[in-house]
């Protein structure tokens, strides 16, 4: 009796065992199935960007790539000598202008110097900084002024290198005309661009036995010599123009001298 009961309830079992769950039983493994998948799909998208550099991603020392194409630190010189306005302005440069707020702060101290000379100069750069900023000329040239610095450093000259070796993952450069700023920062492995190199390369070359026209603003070292300067501020000194100071007179090229500053021509009266 025992056993038939035992058999029967087996029978009863086992139907319910082979039948298909259902209801929440069945949502919760489809649910896990799913979850499961989109997990290995996710880790699979993971280990892709794992698996790369962050090349574009990364920021030199702290610093965002927010300077746009070639970056070039500006030196104090640059925006009192003022020739860079007409260089951008006529298309020859193009790139993010990078003005420090110390460089803007040297500029304005000499603005604000006693000396008439150095106060004029100052003003002329900040005016220069300003028409920089919001030329519309050349539009592939942006100029920012950036606030970054080198607190430990005190002298601008040192910052700008420090600057730049700190940015050199984005290749900035230091624009001046200081001649001894430009020999540092090449030195130190920092990229310079000098527009004193730029107004050598576009000197018109001349050469002995050339004729030209000058003007004799004042009288020479030697004896009987008077000196004019080219329209590119070249000097020229004219052998018996002593007596013609103030006079524009037609001279003969006859010797060519090659100084660290640039050129020196000799010339004798026509």
């Amino acid at each position: 009796m025992a056993k038939k009961s035992l058999k029967k309830a087996e029978e009863q079992v086992k139907p319910a065992e082979s039948e298909p769950k259902a209801g929440p039983v069945a949502l919760g493994a489809g649910f896990t199935q799913a979850l499961a998948r989109e997990i290995v799909k996710n880790l699979v998208t993971i280990g892709q960007f794992t698996a790369r550099p962050f090349q574009h991603r990364q920021k030199p020392n702290g610093k965002p790539s927010e300077f746009g194409p070639q970056p070039t630190l500006v030196d104090t010189s640059v925006l009192i000598d003022a020739r860079i306005l007409p260089i951008v302005n006529s298309g020859f440069f193009s790139g993010t202008l990078l003005i420090p707020q110390f460089i803007l702060g040297e500029v304005q101290h000499i603005a604000d110097s006693p000396d008439p000379i150095r106060r004029a100069k100052g003003r002329r750069g900040l005016d220069v900084a300003g028409k920089l900023k919001g030329q519309k000329a050349n539009p592939s040239v942006k100029t920012r002024v950036t606030s970054d610095d080198v607190p430990e450093t005190r002298e601008a000259d040192h910052k700008l290198i420090a600057l730049a070796k700190r940015w050199n993952r984005q290749q900035v450069r230091i624009l001046t005309v200081d001649f001894n700023l430009a020999q540092l920062a090449r030195a130190q492995g920092v990229k310079v661009l000098n527009v004193n190199d730029l107004a050598q390369a576009l000197k018109v070359p001349l050469v002995p036995g050339e004729e030209l026209t000058i003007k004799i603003t004042h009288a020479g070292k030697e004896r009987n010599q008077g000196v004019g300067y080219l329209p590119d501020g070249t000097m020229v000194v004219v052998d018996q123009a002593n007596a013609s100071v103030g006079e524009e007179v037609a001279a003969i090229v006859t010797k060519i001298h090659q100084t660290p500053a640039g050129q020196l021509f000799f010339a004798r009266l026509k």
